[in-house]
């Protein structure tokens, strides 16, 4: 991911705890009068007319509000409107009656953080801002996802923590058939030139469409499905991958569409088919120092380093909902689907759920990724999640088992532990970790406790064939059938 010098020696002992208050919110205040003014006018001068702003619901949606850019001198100050009833929301738009936030009371101001603020496609006058959502009276909304996250990512900083991260993005480009079956868009081989060649104009526009949105992006190429690409992201601070996910998704959907074909971020976008992943690549320094290399354990790795992977190992399975919030994502986390479904981690092992990527010639830090994540995940949450696991492993390391070498499905009775199977375990795992309720508050943990339940609710009934059809095209929702 991101470069450094090798250490020279090792980083400091693990900081003191992190502060207890869960709501604890040092969001900067909007921009003066003045600076907003300006900030309008620079836009309406770049030909951007219109700002798209945005936030992710407990179930993964991305909901968005537009305003006029002459209107930016309220709205930034100010906000939108949004109902709360919008994280009752399931995957399909429903709105589970058994979610608490299942009621037509209150209001929320969706304020755009304007720091993030990026063109979205200029040539149609379009910018785009990721907003935070507040209550009437100005205080932060214990259940917004970008607020945890950015508290997370401030608790850290706090202590001299810094977190690098990246997201990787899976997606299927397909024709959608008379019953809603998806039919690959072009021809080609697992990561052929064949295929890159066949989708050479797809390729450069999407590539065009990042760079004109100032998204910085460090590999783009065809996947192993047939019809299935991958897009790395380059790594920011944890707030701003998120960011940088969601922006990516909504250009790859416009991309997509202008050439008359669908784009799939499903988990598992057809049964018999490899699935879609959104793996998270993690860097882990302290007080100016990495933690993931360096060190005498294995791979190079520190005593706080180790620490930090222990607490991540043993806290995946109640991360695991957050990471794979569909019922059909553990369809996809199944052995010999390169899925990595094992509680183990391993060093450069593409099938452990926590794969650690050591240092090497170039310079480039060692980096984590979690290999079970998909693209159905609230990326606020998965990464605001992270940190507060993290931060609890710096604090109170965890001891460290030996890393998993080969496939561990090939192990026997030497095996790791599997990782839930379902989300019904899953969410059990969650719903009970007391680290990750501290770390949300209640308000915000409880009610994804609700919204797991709601999936798994849409889920009851449905044999496997049903279920994969029902999220085929994600994120366009709605009847697979429709086209």
């Amino acid at each position: 991911m991101s470069t450094a010098e090798l250490p020279p020696e090792l980083p400091p002992q693990p900081p003191p705890e992190r502060p207890a208050d869960p709501l604890a919110d040092s969001r900067p205040g909007p921009p003066s009068a003045p600076q907003l003014a300006e900030l309008q006018q620079a836009l309406l001068d770049q030909g951007l007319r219109r700002l798209a702003i945005t936030f992710v619901t407990h179930a993964g949606l991305p909901l968005v509000k537009v305003v006029p850019v002459t209107q930016l001198q309220v709205a930034g100050r100010w906000g939108v409107g949004f109902s709360p009833v919008s994280d009752a929301f399931r995957i399909d738009g429903v709105i589970d009656p058994g979610q608490r936030l299942a009621r037509p009371d209150g209001d929320l101001r969706l304020l755009p953080d304007l720091a993030a603020l990026r063109p979205l496609e200029p040539a149609s006058g379009w910018a785009w801002a990721p907003g935070d959502r507040h209550d009437r009276d100005g205080q932060p909304y214990p259940a917004d996802q970008r607020s945890f996250c950015r508290r997370q990512q401030q608790a850290l900083a706090a202590q001299g923590v810094e977190l690098r991260a990246g997201f990787e993005l899976e997606w299927l480009v397909a024709n959608p058939g008379p019953r809603g079956e998806a039919h690959p868009a072009m021809a080609g081989g697992p990561y052929g030139a064949d295929r890159l060649v066949a989708a050479l104009d797809y390729a450069a526009a999407i590539t065009d469409a990042l760079d004109a949105a100032d998204l910085p992006w460090l590999q783009f190429h065809p996947e192993y499905g047939a019809g299935q690409f991958e897009l790395s992201l380059a790594p920011g601070d944890p707030l701003a991958a998120a960011d940088q996910l969601v922006a990516a998704r909504l250009l790859i959907q416009r991309v997509t569409a202008r050439f008359g074909w669908r784009c799939s971020f499903s988990p598992l976008p057809a049964a018999e088919r490899v699935g879609n992943g959104g793996h998270v690549h993690v860097s882990v320094r302290c007080a100016g120092l990495p933690l993931l290399q360096g060190g005498d354990g294995p791979a190079g790795l520190t005593a706080a380093g180790a620490g930090v992977l222990g607490a991540l190992l043993e806290q995946l399975p109640a991360l695991l909902p957050l990471a794979c919030p569909l019922g059909v994502s553990y369809r996809r986390l199944g052995p010999g689907r390169w899925s990595a479904p094992f509680q183990a981690w391993g060093v450069e092992n593409r099938e452990a759920a926590l794969r650690l990527i050591p240092t090497g010639g170039d310079g480039a830090a060692a980096h984590l990724e979690l290999k079970v994540a998909d693209l159905a995940a609230n990326p606020y949450l998965l990464l605001g999640a992270l940190q507060a696991v993290i931060g609890d492993g710096l604090a109170h390391p965890r001891p460290l088992p030996d890393p998993v070498r080969g496939d561990p499905a090939a192990l026997g009775s030497a095996a790791p532990a599997r990782l839930p199977e379902d989300l019904g375990a899953a969410s059990a795992a969650f719903a009970a970790s007391p680290l990750l309720r501290q770390a949300m508050g209640a308000v915000l943990h409880d009610t994804l406790v609700d919204s797991q339940q709601a999936e798994l609710r849409r889920c009851a009934g449905l044999d496997a064939e049903a279920l994969v059809a029902s999220t085929r095209w994600l994120p366009l929702g709605g009847d697979p059938s429709s086209g």
